[in-house]
């Protein structure tokens, strides 16, 4: 009897606490798009305004809603997607756990936007976002304009080992009981530090969580999709770097100058040395966000490849 009391207070109070704060989020954050089922998969996306179209990408752990401030600079002027990676906010997860996660996503998003007939958009994608958007033009170049990677990945790092959680979700064994108990006591504690690590000085806006609905990753089926996107993506991008120097639409790369999350060096400048047409923008006093802190240079750089005036480099 000891033990069932036992196992009760260790498991069964967070696994029930666990459920009750997921009900708790959804219902403070609930679907804003539309869905439509791609390959079997239900895929979330909202559509905002006229004109030609822009397609968002999101960075992980995120949702669509991280573009709060960029569509609604942008609905006025530009149709705009954007869309729940597989896994992330309301988009249901893949199955597949090796590096071809991010070309698979790629696929996915490549279906869901013939489904919706757009063409030739211009992706702009942050962060994994950028990478995953990266992925969408090797494959599918001629079906899009142009790219603007946001504080992009793009190159494989040195190999260490894994953050601890993620070593725990995704274990065979235990890392499901982790995700419907422990993770969200440690999520909601530890959220405010990972939205700050973003900021410059390490402060994120206020109400920045709320406005971008953050909470929707400490689910436990979200959490999961982000600890596999996360565990592969040095090893997506081994696969795809090669591909880089043959694109031949415009790529515009815009790196926060005090960016730790994806250093520049390795990623965005890397990038630009790699890709002949691209145009580098540094921008100051942003870190991790410039999406957050100045959409506006988002729209300028979107407006100059739609007018077909890219140039090599400019500093902010």
């Amino acid at each position: 009897m000891n033990i069932i009391i036992a196992l009760f207070l260790l498991v069964g109070i967070p696994y029930g606490y666990t459920q009750y704060s997921v009900a708790q989020i959804e219902n403070n954050h609930p679907p804003e798009g539309q869905f439509k089922l791609i390959n079997n998969l239900k895929m979330h996306y909202d559509i905002i305004g006229k004109g030609p179209t822009v397609v968002l990408l999101h960075s992980q752990p995120s949702n669509q809603k991280q573009f709060y401030k960029l569509k609604d600079i942008l609905k006025d002027n530009y149709q705009v997607i954007s869309i729940d990676r597989p896994g992330m906010g309301y988009s249901d997860p893949i199955k597949e756990i090796s590096p071809k996660r991010l070309q698979i996503q790629a696929q996915l998003i490549r279906e869901l936007l013939k489904d919706l007939k757009v063409k030739k958009p211009i992706i702009v994608g942050h962060s994994y976002g950028g990478a995953l958007a990266l992925s969408y033009a090797i494959q599918f170049e001629d079906s899009v304009k142009g790219l603007v990677l946001v504080n992009t990945a793009s190159h494989p790092w040195k190999k260490g080992k894994p953050w601890l959680p993620f070593r725990i979700i995704s274990n065979p064994i235990y890392g499901k009981l982790f995700s419907n108990t422990f993770a969200m006591i440690y999520g909601k504690i530890n959220l405010d530090t990972s939205a700050n690590n973003n900021f410059p000085n390490s402060k994120a806006p206020i109400n920045y969580i709320k406005n971008t609905s953050s909470e929707l990753t400490l689910r436990p089926k979200t959490l999961q999709s982000y600890t596999y996107d996360a565990l592969n993506l040095r090893e997506a991008l081994e696969l795809q770097k090669n591909f880089y120097n043959k694109l031949s639409i415009p790529v515009t790369i815009m790196s926060g100058n005090e960016d730790t999350v994806t250093p520049n060096s390795l990623h965005s400048y890397q990038l630009n040395s790699e890709i002949k047409q691209s145009k580098l923008v540094k921008v100051a006093n942003v870190a991790h966000s410039i999406i957050e802190l100045k959409p506006n240079l988002i729209k300028n750089e979107i407006e100059i490849i739609l007018e077909n005036k890219q140039g090599l480099i400019e500093n902010d």
